[in-house]
């Protein structure tokens, strides 16, 4: 049985998510073995320690932070490297970007999670020679189920009960969606607005929320998106990614920053849930 060595990071966000659910799916096939980078800045050194010790025959990194690492001491030792983006290639810093483009023709298979983020990639001249595989994310359907079972973390006071999870990142721009509820909550006074973020388990205030709100200014494919979907919780999200497009109606859409149009969006969520709560009674 072939041995891959997963990458992690300290940090975890949702590409840590991703990679441990593809590590559990994969691991009766190949035997799994994980490694975390402390020093993302310069992670060679951690890396090629992880190698010696562990022996894989395949190299498994989904931070972009790490990626290029990765690929140069996987190929240098002739290990097969798979690499999976976590951001959109726009999203990072120039530094990144400039390593991304002298790295990533090395590795065996690059993972994107849409279509849209596979052309991009292969728009680069750089990037041209890339083997890119789509593979949206995948969900660990079991786990969340086992995880909405705690008791419902939301007080009993009768409010409407909105929902964010995330990492705090400018990119999640918290900033409009404050400012977006404080519309919301002047007219309607019975609600709340609860913000998730390093929580080991999001998945029973997803299930118990009213509404998740997904603010953000870009995403590839944000995980909290079909998390909620799967556990049949409403949705409303700014034009973020092309998956809130493929899976969600225009109506739960807004555009990036508009804190009015996220305010109209949540006020008529909050109206479509009374109405079909009279409507059953």
């Amino acid at each position: 049985m072939k041995r891959i060595l997963f990458f992690e990071t300290t940090i975890f966000t949702g590409a840590t998510r991703v990679t441990r659910t593809i590590a559990k799916k994969i691991s009766g096939r190949f035997e799994v073995r994980t490694a975390i980078i402390s020093d993302i800045k310069k992670p060679r050194k951690e890396i090629e320690e992880s190698i010696e010790r562990e022996r894989p025959d395949i190299l498994f990194s989904s931070f972009s932070m790490i990626n290029p690492d990765v690929i140069l001491d996987g190929k240098e030792k002739n290990l097969i490297v798979v690499i999976r983006s976590d951001y959109n290639f726009k999203d990072l810093s120039i530094e990144t970007q400039e390593r991304i483009l002298e790295t990533y023709t090395k590795a065996d298979w690059i993972i994107a999670q849409t279509p849209e983020m596979k052309d991009d990639l292969l728009s680069k001249d750089a990037l041209k020679g890339c083997r890119i595989k789509v593979i949206e994310n995948p969900l660990d359907e079991e786990d969340i189920l086992l995880k909405t079972l705690e008791p419902n973390p939301f007080p009993d006071n009768g409010c409407f009960h909105f929902l964010w999870v995330g990492r705090e990142d400018p990119i999640k721009d918290l900033p409009t969606l404050h400012k977006a509820f404080d519309i919301v909550h002047k007219q309607n006074p019975n609600t709340d607005l609860t913000l998730i973020s390093n929580d080991s388990n999001p998945y029973h205030w997803i299930k118990n929320a009213d509404c998740l709100v997904i603010s953000s200014i870009s995403e590839a494919s944000p995980n909290v998106l079909r998390e909620a979907l799967f556990l049949g919780t409403s949705v409303i999200s700014t034009d973020c990614s092309p998956t809130v497009r493929k899976h969600l109606s225009p109506d739960r859409i807004v555009g990036v920053g508009k804190e009015e149009a996220l305010a109209h969006a949540m006020v008529s969520i909050i109206r479509e849930k009374r109405e079909t709560i009279y409507s059953e009674l």
